[in-house]
């Protein structure tokens, strides 16, 4: 355990994880002053195993209500700051090494908690939707959970946490989004959400829940019914970073999309009423934008993307932007590509690059930059063909075989015959050209 002036007491509550649980108590034993485990029943080698690793393990009944179990593991911690994460999040050993000196700078700046990246993880171990999360935080009597489900850290008597923003230097990983887990979790969290509404029926962000449970299950006109009893309950001004209401937003406007015969007149109304209620989330414009480019409608397509990118880059993804922070490639792609067929050539070309500088090897964005660079229906001096070899090489480097093979690869296979031949002959030696069989 660390023994710094930052004392950090990691707790968690666990069941059956003995999968996980071996990970959870590694990541951050470098840093943490004490590591406590809070077992709620397991019947498996989890209480085992945690004592094995050095931890504490304390025991709660489960009462079907996940802030009891937090609040109760909260109170067992001594260290001056928390780490509360689940058995199967985790972060990495670099990002846990910097704790220390970021809770440090909290103390002096008298923040309370740290807001930090959420990465969500598929089953195959890829990001497919980012977001923040409140697991550190200081250790203090009015600092507590509420709710039986979807629980959230507060403060007493409503006061707003003063929180210090990390999102863009540590990440929490989260892998319970995969699909056995979510299957497990499915009915007891419905049981859990519906207990909350019976005390509060007017709750949106419970509704909101409701919906995405059915989502994930892939009820997506039940999920839709919940989405949009949400969006009816929602008062007229939500908070600024409320994530929980534009996740209810855009996954409607999602199933929406994706309907046989989808309704652009009913997207337009529900992408209005999210806009109206959280102008400055992204997801809303990337959303609306893959359904017009998925309806051949580059134009507007576009139009839109790059709305959601500008909406990024002014106003982050600090509680906002989880599909397009995630997919934010794949997301300069599309726009690429509508720009290309809406006859957008100099905003093809801008965003093009943008792409570029992240992922030179985007065979679809490069082939559409040679198409714009060097149009069809007319033939091209060497002196053209020269300056785009010159564009090029502001991106790959053509000491690199492998470089120079792609580049030539998408010259041919986007039509561009002439300025391959032409690139080949300039940047292969001899030897590569005999190699190759050029």
């Amino acid at each position: 355990m660390a023994k710094s002036e930052i004392r950090i007491s990691q707790c968690m509550i666990v069941k059956n994880e003995e999968k996980n649980i071996e990970r959870a108590l590694s990541w951050g034993k470098r840093v943490m002053w004490e590591q406590i485990v809070v077992d709620t029943g397991s019947t498996d080698r989890t209480v085992e195993l945690a004592e094995r690793l050095g931890a504490r393990v304390c025991y709660f009944s489960w009462i079907d209500d996940f802030s009891a179990a937090k609040n109760f593991a909260i109170e067992q911690c001594r260290g001056d700051w928390i780490a509360i994460l689940d058995a199967d999040e985790y972060m990495t050993e670099e990002d846990a090494k910097k704790l220390p000196g970021l809770l440090e700078e909290l103390e002096r700046r008298g923040l309370e908690g740290l807001s930090t990246g959420w990465q969500q993880l598929d089953d195959e171990g890829k990001i497919f939707s980012s977001g923040t999360q409140v697991r550190i935080f200081r250790n203090a009597p009015d600092i507590r959970y509420r709710r039986r489900i979807h629980e959230q850290l507060e403060a007493a008597a409503g006061r707003e946490l003063k929180l210090g923003d990390v999102v863009s230097e540590i990440s929490i990983f989260h892998t319970g989004y995969q699909r056995a887990q979510l299957q497990k979790k499915s009915g007891r969290n419905r049981a859990l959400i519906q207990a909350e509404l019976n005390e509060k029926p007017d709750d949106y962000e419970m509704m909101g829940y409701m919906g995405d449970e059915y989502f994930g299950d892939g009820e997506k006109e039940e999920a839709a019914r919940w989405y949009t009893k949400a969006i009816h309950h929602m008062p007229d001004k939500l908070p600024e970073y409320d994530q929980r209401s534009a996740v209810t937003f855009t996954n409607l406007l999602g199933i929406l999309a994706e309907e046989e015969q989808p309704s652009p007149h009913k997207i337009q109304q529900v992408y209005e009423q999210a806009a109206a209620h959280l102008p400055q989330e992204a997801d809303f414009d990337y959303t609306v934008g893959r359904f017009f480019a998925a309806q051949g409608q580059a134009e507007q397509a576009a139009a839109y993307l790059e709305t959601a990118l500008h909406k990024l880059n002014t106003y982050g993804c600090n509680n906002r932007a989880l599909h397009l922070a995630a997919e934010l490639l794949q997301a300069y792609d599309l726009l690429v590509r509508c720009c290309y067929e809406a006859g957008q050539a100099e905003k093809c070309m801008n965003y093009g690059v943008v792409y570029l500088q992240y992922d030179r090897y985007g065979m679809g964005v490069l082939s559409r930059l040679l198409q714009t660079l060097l149009p069809g229906g007319r033939p091209h001096s060497d002196q053209e063909y020269q300056a785009v070899l010159e564009f090029f090489g502001r991106f790959y480097d053509f000491a690199s075989l492998k470089d120079k093979v792609f580049l030539v690869k998408a010259a041919q296979l986007s039509e561009c015959k002439e300025f391959a031949a032409y690139t080949a002959s300039r940047i292969f030696t001899p030897q590569e050209r005999t190699q190759l069989g050029l």
